[in-house]
């Protein structure tokens, strides 16, 4: 052994090579986005450390140095990195930079740079199919959905799909799947696209959801979910419809007890369709999914576009009735919803609707302060700052919009305002606080939630707090935000909100400590798979799936996890807002 360990050495010396810089070629260490590049965006490469000096972009085919640039230190919140500009490369190929020792993975620059990635998500919802599908990775599944949890009635609530890693489905998390399809479907009319297979995954799930509508106009909340204790809908069936009312049976609950205490489950082993309505941000949600939905069917399905836009109208009506608690969360779904049923209309109702609901967000926003400002209160009657992790940027996607719609309405200069203000005051302010350049989860008023960051008054985490009982990864809240900047620099003519969010994909597709792609199927370094825990057999890996994202620690660094459902399950509000944000870079070029 000792003998060809000094044969080795000999040959290292002899060829002018050395351990230490194999050893660091092999380590694939300089940052960049696994899934590439559009020509015109902005590029970014990021180093681990403290390093200065010069890095190569080399063609992968002709091994010719095709742009030099020069590394920068940039300390922030997660330590001492360095980075590197690229951006005035627009050559299509395939490239991998070079600095000293260091190499990034290959990358492609090119104007459907993300177009492979989309078509695998989208086949990432058609392995996702509840029901009696050709696609779904056990099918057919479920058949027999669903129990009414209100009356032991059977009702037809099949199709649609699991969400994340389990059999659930959440209706409030998977309409994200038809609001995300339908955008990408809109978006990208380019020749060679895959919205034919958009369309078919779109009629797919909606099936689910038109069925779940009541005659009063409301979506209810979901079925498979837990009814009386934790994950005992979360399972497979034998797809036989039990008999009427066999399942459940019902007793007269105790004082204080929901419908769910008046459940006693019987021999079927149907699933339970909880009948209450969903949260109003649902209900809108749903408003949103089915205008898009009735706008792209009608030029070749006419009766289902009208059959979409009657149960919009239906449940739009029906939220109306409800006490309106003007909470930013509602605000942002329902402008959207109303700009959508706008765009599908052209009825002045909802155009009506939808200022009066910007008149609203105007007088939750923050616009004093010396250090930080532009973000929204929680609510009218709350002085927390709003934070919500699958919705970061909704009420600014909106605002966009009309401002497009309605360039030369009286309140547009109001509208601009407040989206320069969150876009700029905020998110431009403090994302130069870490090298990656994302967006916090959020700010926090009057104590410390770890982490020890502040701006002006306010605390702030870019993760959610892992002592919480319930927190997921920030995947969601990076590329809705992506989406809202990437609109904010079209209405604003500001390239810097367009580079903003290049950077939220950035870090989903690689460029993290971890050199981790939390898309599978795209790049390299993913987290570790989370197959479920309360079932057999298990989800499997499933190309296309967006991981809910990297989380951090009690003090808010970066944590890749060891395959726990909060970082490294599939949930569908990732998977439908990162397409979408791909969508929207590829269409600005």
């Amino acid at each position: 052994m000792k003998k060809l360990n000094a044969i080795l050495l000999l040959f290292l010396t002899f060829t002018g090579l050395s351990a230490q810089k194999i050893s660091r070629d092999l380590n694939v260490d300089l940052l960049i986005n696994h899934a590439g590049y559009n020509p015109g965006t902005s590029k970014i490469v990021v180093a681990k450390g403290i390093v200065t000096g010069k890095f190569d972009v080399v063609d992968v085919t002709s091994m010719k140095i095709a742009f030099t640039g020069s590394f920068k230190p940039a300390k922030g919140d997660f330590g001492d990195y360095s980075t590197g500009d690229f951006s005035e490369m627009r050559k299509e190929g395939t490239y991998y930079i070079k600095y000293d020792t260091l190499r990034s993975f290959p990358f492609v620059i090119s104007s459907s740079a993300y177009r492979a990635p989309m078509d695998l998500i989208t086949r990432y919802f058609s392995v996702q199919r509840c029901g009696a599908s050709t696609t779904g990775y056990l099918t057919p599944c479920h058949k027999d959905d669903g129990i009414r949890m209100d009356n032991g009635k059977r009702q037809d609530v099949s199709g649609g799909w699991h969400d994340a890693s389990d059999l659930r489905k959440w209706v409030g998390a998977t309409i994200y799947g038809m609001i995300g399809l339908s955008k990408v479907y809109e978006l990208d009319s380019r020749p060679g696209n895959n919205r034919s297979k958009i369309l078919e995954e779109l009629y797919w799930g909606n099936q689910y959801f038109l069925k779940m509508q009541e005659p009063q106009g409301y979506i209810m909340s979901f079925v498979g979910g837990d009814v009386k204790k934790h994950s005992d809908s979360n399972r497979w069936t034998n797809n036989e419809p039990g008999q009427e009312g066999g399942e459940l049976k019902f007793v007269k609950p105790a004082a204080g007890k929901s419908k769910s205490d008046m459940l006693i489950f019987g021999s079927n082993d149907d699933r339970v369709i909880h009948t209450d309505p969903l949260d109003l941000t649902g209900q809108y949600n749903f408003i949103t999914a089915e205008a898009i939905m009735s706008r792209v069917t009608k030029p070749t399905d006419g009766a289902y576009s009208v059959k979409c836009l009657d149960a919009a109208k239906k449940c739009f009506e029906w939220c109306l009735t409800k006490n309106y608690n003007e909470q930013t969360s509602v605000i942002a779904a329902s402008m959207h919803a109303a700009v959508e049923m706008y765009k599908t209309t052209g009825e002045n109702k909802y155009k009506e609707f939808a200022v009066a609901q910007a008149a609203v967000l105007k007088k939750i926003q923050v616009v004093n302060g010396s250090e930080i400002k532009g973000f929204f209160m929680t609510s009218l009657n709350s002085n927390e700052p709003y934070k919500n992790i699958w919705e970061g940027c909704l009420e600014i996607i909106s605002l966009c919009d009309m401002v497009k719609l309605f360039p030369d309405h009286k309140n547009a200069s109001d509208w601009k305002s407040i989206i320069t203000f969150y876009s700029k005051d905020y998110l431009n302010t403090i994302t130069s606080l870490n090298t990656f350049g994302i967006v916090p989860f959020g700010l926090y008023k009057g104590k410390d939630p770890g982490g020890n960051r502040k701006a002006g008054e306010y605390w702030y985490r870019y993760f959610m707090q892992p002592e919480l009982d319930w927190w997921v990864g920030i995947n969601s809240n990076l590329a809705s935000a992506g989406i809202g900047l990437l609109k904010a620099s079209q209405v604003l003519d500001d390239p810097k909100l367009k580079a903003l969010a290049q950077r939220q994909l950035d870090w989903i597709t690689g460029v993290n400590p971890f050199n981790s792609s939390t898309v599978v199927g795209v790049g390299y370094n993913h987290p570790k798979h989370f197959p479920g825990s309360t079932f057999l057999p298990n989800t499997p890996v499933i190309p296309g799936a967006v991981l809910n994202g990297l989380g951090g620690t009690p003090l808010d660094q970066p944590e890749i996890g060891t395959g726990n459902w909060q970082i490294s399950e599939y949930w569908t509000p990732m998977v439908a807002y990162t397409i979408w944000l791909m969508a929207e870079l590829t269409a600005a070029g």
